[in-house]
């Protein structure tokens, strides 16, 4: 499958770093402030570039052309789409936190569902604690995802469950320095 990436943050990395080994990556489009700047080892492309998908890690621009367009949003949807998830998931008092592997349509975080993988919010945990757990876990689940996807083909996506998401906006809460300064 010939995907082109969105997004250039560090999970950005680890998923292309992931799944280039079983498809075909012909480049990325690079996110406008990435909140920790991945490496990406791809060409820097434009949106017209021939591709099967474009697959979205992380991209912090509105995607206008959502056909054949997937995103590995860092929340568990319907509950928590929108930005700050992880924060948001604090505050409310989440005893469980995921990922959500969904085609992306006109609306925000409300195509198609995929997949989706939990892992568990322990008390005491900060959004750097979840911001760990999805570096290690996004990886493996997206590439998992792609396999399904493969699986259920393009054209069988649709039937997928949808549903309205609950939507959390950007600018409620302070980067936490870790986050902003991680260490790899």
């Amino acid at each position: 499958m010939d995907i082109l990436i969105l997004g250039s943050t560090l999970l950005t990395e680890l998923v292309v770093e992931k799944i280039k080994k079983e498809h075909n990556l012909v480049g990325y489009i690079p996110s406008l402030k990435p909140t920790v700047e991945g490496q990406i080892k791809l060409p820097v492309v434009d949106a017209t570039i021939k591709c099967d998908i474009k697959l979205s890690v992380q991209y912090d621009k509105i995607v206008k052309e959502t056909s054949n367009s997937f995103n590995l949003h860092t929340g568990l949807l319907p509950e928590y789409g929108g930005t700050n998830i992880l924060d948001h998931a604090i505050k409310n008092g989440a005893k469980q936190q995921g990922l959500t592997f969904h085609q992306m349509t006109d609306r925000i975080d409300y195509g198609p569902i995929i997949s989706k993988i939990t892992y568990p919010i322990f008390e005491g945990d900060s959004a750097f604690d979840l911001f760990e757990r999805v570096l290690k876990i996004g990886p493996d689940f997206t590439a998992a995802s792609l396999k399904l996807l493969e699986k259920i083909g393009l054209k069988n996506v649709g039937v997928c469950e949808k549903h309205e998401p609950t939507i959390y906006k950007r600018g409620l809460f302070k980067a936490d320095e870790r986050i902003l300064n991680y260490a790899r």
